[in-house]
């Protein structure tokens, strides 16, 4: 006998007022006592939102459809500029939460949540900022990396808010201008998933994932400028060479250029593959960097650095310094690149979990892990360390909550929490934390 299904509540339009912003770019609204996440919402608002049809659960979700009264924070959506010119525009994309506020209250509602998650999770209560990046004024084009859905019949895009729909754009949103300026109504891409944009000085790379046949990869390949190299899955790329990729990805065939860009950073070259990870932002490595080693001293012999990536910040520090330098890394064709980029100092790396690692004897802990933070078995390693130090670069508050959480309760102390808007108009934010013992 199958269990009886759960209770479906149908779609409904309400009337709410927002009363305070909500992780993931959302807003919280009641009613009836029951908490609704709102998106397209400002805190301060009456709006006209429908609820999500589905199985009953102690939360609603809704989408604004009328502001009744509207924040003064509230602006034009800045997302119907990417649209194509005969788009709908009440059909809009994801990934822009912050599309239609005022970008400077848009990191006062992120601190908030900063604040509200630290407290919540963490049961740490502080007053944050999050300062905006170096020369932004707009929020618009900076970031370096952009992957684009592709639709039924090849056309680029971005997906609709909590669906698999792709909304067909003229130019990628947030991207730096290089990316920007590729007109992408131009481009066709059938049988393609996606497309992945990646911007280094003047020059990128261009990786086109899934099945689409050989041909639309060098039409694409002439589509596009020179300093444009062009990258394919190996089972759609005509392409001279295959490389192996990070992230557990298939093999890249190279169809034009080079699989690897260079990425400067206070005079020093950084390789990184066109598909591996690097901070999206392009003031973020820069930026990043010098914050973790403003906190370090000209007595640090030792820096251990986990969730490395290709080196940046360990390799920064160690630079600064004149540190031994100890970093690690899960995927080996970036700490191959890491090797490589830490050319002339004395430095070791491995190619392991960083829950698997033993730390060696450290000065300096610097760890920047992905959204779902360290974890239990990390935290737990590096309250077994005899570092008296630990730099911590998040890009999700309630992981770094939870996170600091163990650190703080194990004896450390948090010297200074900085938040900083480096991905602007979106939900997203990056944190730095040095805690001393």
């Amino acid at each position: 006998m199958s269990a009886p299904s759960a209770e479906e509540i149908p779609a409904m339009d309400l009337t709410l007022h927002i009363e305070s912003p909500a992780a993931g770019g959302t807003s919280i609204a009641r009613h009836e006592g029951q908490v609704v996440f709102v998106t397209g919402a400002i805190p301060g608002e009456t709006v006209r939102a429908r609820t999500e049809a589905g199985p009953a659960a102690k939360f609603l979700r809704a989408d604004v459809t009328e502001v009744i009264e509207a924040s003064d924070f509230r602006i034009t959506d800045r997302r119907r500029q990417f649209l194509t010119e005969d788009a709908d525009d009440s059909h809009l994309f994801g990934g822009m939460e912050f599309a239609h506020v005022d970008l400077a209250h848009s990191r006062e509602l992120k601190a908030e949540v900063l604040g509200d998650q630290l407290s919540r999770i963490g049961h740490i209560d502080r007053e944050v900022e999050v300062a905006a990046a170096p020369g932004e004024s707009t929020g618009l084009n900076w970031r370096t990396r952009v992957q684009l859905a592709v639709d039924a019949d090849g056309r680029l895009g971005m997906l609709a808010p909590r669906s698999h729909d792709v909304v067909p754009l003229a130019s990628a949103p947030l991207a730096t201008r290089a990316i920007a300026e590729v007109a992408l109504t131009q481009l066709r891409l059938p049988g393609a998933d996606r497309l992945e944009f990646a911007w280094s000085g003047d020059r990128g790379a261009v990786i086109v994932r899934g099945d689409a046949d050989p041909s639309v990869v060098a039409e694409l390949a002439q589509a596009l400028p020179t300093r444009w190299s062009v990258l394919a899955d190996a089972r759609s790329g005509t392409g001279r060479r295959r490389v192996g990729t990070t992230g557990g990805h298939t093999k890249l065939s190279v169809v034009r250029g080079d699989d690897q860009l260079i990425e400067r950073v206070s005079g020093r070259d950084f390789r990184v593959a066109a598909d591996g990870f690097w901070q999206v932002h392009e003031h973020a490595p820069q930026l990043l960097s010098a914050q973790v080693n403003s906190a370090l001293s000209e007595a640090t012999r030792m820096v251990t650095d986990l969730y490395c990536g290709v080196g940046l910040l360990g390799i920064s520090a160690a630079s600064a310094t004149g540190a031994r330098l100890y970093g690690v890394e899960g995927a080996k064709s970036a700490i191959e690149n890491a090797k490589v980029n830490a050319k002339g100092l004395k430095a070791a790396f491995d190619a392991t979990r960083a829950d698997r690692v033993t730390i060696p004897n450290s000065d300096v802990i610097i760890l920047d892990p992905p959204r779902s933070g360290a974890g239990k078995a990390v935290a737990r390693a590096l309250l077994d360390s005899n570092a008296r130090t630990i730099v911590y670069v998040s890009c999700d508050a309630a992981t770094l909550a939870r996170d600091l959480a163990i650190l703080v309760g194990g004896g450390f102390a948090i010297e200074s929490l900085r938040g900083f808007d480096l991905f602007p108009l979106t939900a997203h934010l990056e944190t730095v934390t040095v805690l001393r013992r």
